[in-house]
């Protein structure tokens, strides 16, 4: 008798663990207690993203709740961030200085990067290419911008109508021909045309340390910079001025700006977007102050969520398989519009475009200084 009552005390033991087994819920997101909220200074070409709902949702369900505020890139490191627990400067000089000043000791991440380019209207490319300032390749589509026939322009003061073949009908094609950027003082992207100039004036090479930044640079750093007056301070500015019809003939801005146009088919029907042949990559590249900024870091470099969403910006994701899916979105986005005007080139290399390397934080500021008109 007691065997028997052993036995089924064993099975009714049995029979409660199986059916806890099959009842047992799905593990639950994470709940409030385990997300957390963090806030930070972004460059303004990622605050749409931040702001995006699709992103909101992929980062909360990494447990992360992100507030962001926008700076130029090289204002960050200037402005009080005792209270934030990352910036997100658009490139790594920046990132690197912030790094020095704070004493940090981990390597600052770059989930994804960009290149620069320019963007202009097709009449506009159309008078570059006829005075072999730009080509359009035949079988990519892929326009680009010569940068040392425009650096000798720049030397020989040339303008539109001094051209071999002068703009039939000049509209705004009038005066100096020159690239629109930001201001290198407070932004990334002007202080990443300097970088790129620096290298070609170089004899294609980085500047390696603050000396190598003559005086004959200088001067033709102030001959670059000097014909736009004054300059916005964050790239999103020029941009959409261009974007509005507001906007300068040739404005230096990042690849990603003009793929998110594209993406939602909100591009100016006559915008042409060109490579300079020899360009310069921008980083963008987080500093975490603390473990929550570095969850952060981590979400926006591994998560294939955020990765998708990442590209519906723009953005190149870093890794081969962030590389592997820009490359197939361009493709299907370019095989739907009937006229190539917006040819990118995911491998830059194959599209024989150059990149420039970009020189230390401390060259950085030299070659702000010396593009300052004295």
């Amino acid at each position: 008798m007691k065997r028997v009552i052993g036995v089924l005390t064993v099975l009714l033991v049995l029979g409660g663990l199986a059916f806890a087994v099959l009842n047992r819920e799905d593990p639950k997101p994470p709940g409030p207690d385990k997300v957390v909220t963090l806030t930070g200074m972004v460059g303004s070409e990622k605050g749409a993203f931040f702001d995006d709902q699709q992103v909101k949702d992929a980062l909360k369900a990494r447990g992360l709740v992100v507030n962001t505020q926008s700076a130029g890139s090289w204002q960050m490191g200037d402005l009080k961030n005792d209270n934030l627990d990352f910036v997100f400067p658009a490139s790594q000089q920046p990132a690197e200085a912030i790094k020095a000043d704070h004493k940090l000791t981990s390597t600052p991440t770059r989930p994804f990067y960009s290149p620069l380019v320019i963007v202009t209207y097709k009449s506009t490319a159309e008078v570059l290419a006829q005075n072999n300032l730009a080509s359009q390749d035949k079988d990519s589509k892929v326009w680009k911008f010569s940068m040392k026939d425009f650096l000798a322009g720049v030397d020989a003061k040339q303008t539109w109508q001094k051209l071999p073949l002068p703009p039939e009908k000049p509209g705004d094609l009038v005066g100096s021909i020159f690239l629109t950027t930001t201001n290198p003082e407070t932004s990334s992207s002007g202080a990443l045309y300097l970088a790129m100039v620096s290298y070609l004036l170089n004899a294609n090479q980085v500047i390696p340390a603050p000396a190598g930044v003559t005086p004959q640079i200088g001067d033709k750093l102030q001959a670059v910079i000097s014909p736009q007056g004054v300059m916005k301070n964050s790239t999103e500015e020029p941009f959409m001025d261009f974007v509005s019809g507001n906007g300068r003939p040739l404005v230096l801005a990042y690849e990603s700006q003009a793929l998110e146009l594209v993406l939602k088919k909100k591009a100016p029907p006559d915008m042409v977007m060109l490579y300079p042949d020899t360009t310069v990559v921008s980083d963008h590249t987080i500093v975490a102050f603390n473990d929550k900024g570095q969850r952060l870091a981590d979400a926006l470099a591994d998560d294939p969520a955020l990765r998708d969403l990442e590209i519906k910006y723009g953005f190149r994701p870093s890794g081969a398989a962030g590389a592997t899916a820009f490359a197939a979105k361009v493709q299907e986005v370019q095989s739907s519009i009937p006229e190539a005007r917006f040819a990118f080139a995911p491998d830059l290399g194959v599209a024989k475009v150059s990149q420039a390397t970009v020189p230390t934080p401390a060259v950085m500021k030299q070659l702000v200084e010396a593009a300052k008109t004295k």
